[in-house]
């Protein structure tokens, strides 16, 4: 009865442990390329590789395009720091497996996004690559922030409460500053003045 009782509540209630990557805060995400029938860029289909993403702080947001407005306050909360782009870069993959709307509708609206907002990296995951590479839960909305090595920072699944958000913005805004600090002194090193 105890073991049935256990992987009932494992099966049901993925706030117990399902909802987190497999992949501790501090290790290295496994290089990822969506390319052909797997995915690619929203805007042009071509192959997409996390490896783009290395040399820049990355928001990355795991998105089932059903979930897609649930965390708005904190999208709107960081594009509100105007934090630079050179060092921080926004990545959505969206998860085009998870919902039950025609791939063409939600890759329509995802190029009219993408024109909206040129700075963030549109792409998309047609089978749940991404979920399988990174341990990620196959369904929901995931933030991930992933340093310019590609370490994993943080990771949520779900909506962000206020001091969640809160919470998230220091985090970013720290290593910024530490990225900001670090080119500075490489910059004074070299006898030049910084980004």
């Amino acid at each position: 009865m105890r073991k049935n009782m256990l992987g009932f509540l494992v099966f049901f209630l993925p706030g117990l442990g399902l909802a987190k990557t497999a992949l501790p805060v501090g290790e290295t995400l496994p290089p990822l390329t969506l390319s052909a029938s797997h995915g690619g860029y929203v805007s042009d289909g071509k192959p997409w590789s996390s490896e783009s993403m290395r040399g820049r702080l990355n928001f990355v947001v795991y998105v089932d395009p059903d979930d897609k407005d649930l965390n708005n306050a904190l999208a709107e909360r960081l594009k509100a720091e105007n934090l630079p782009s050179d060092i921080l870069s926004s990545v959505a993959l969206i998860n085009l497996a998870a919902s039950w709307k025609p791939d063409s509708l939600i890759m329509s609206a995802l190029r009219d996004k993408q024109k909206d907002y040129p700075s963030t990296t549109y792409v998309y995951d047609k089978d749940k690559s991404v979920a399988g590479r990174w341990q990620l839960p196959p369904e929901g909305y995931h933030v991930l922030l992933i340093d310019k090595e590609g370490r994993l920072l943080f990771e949520k699944n779900g909506q962000f409460n206020k001091q969640e958000i809160e919470n998230f913005l220091s985090l970013v805004k720290t290593e910024v500053a530490k990225e900001k600090a670090e080119r500075e002194k490489l910059a004074s090193k070299n006898g030049k003045k910084a980004l």
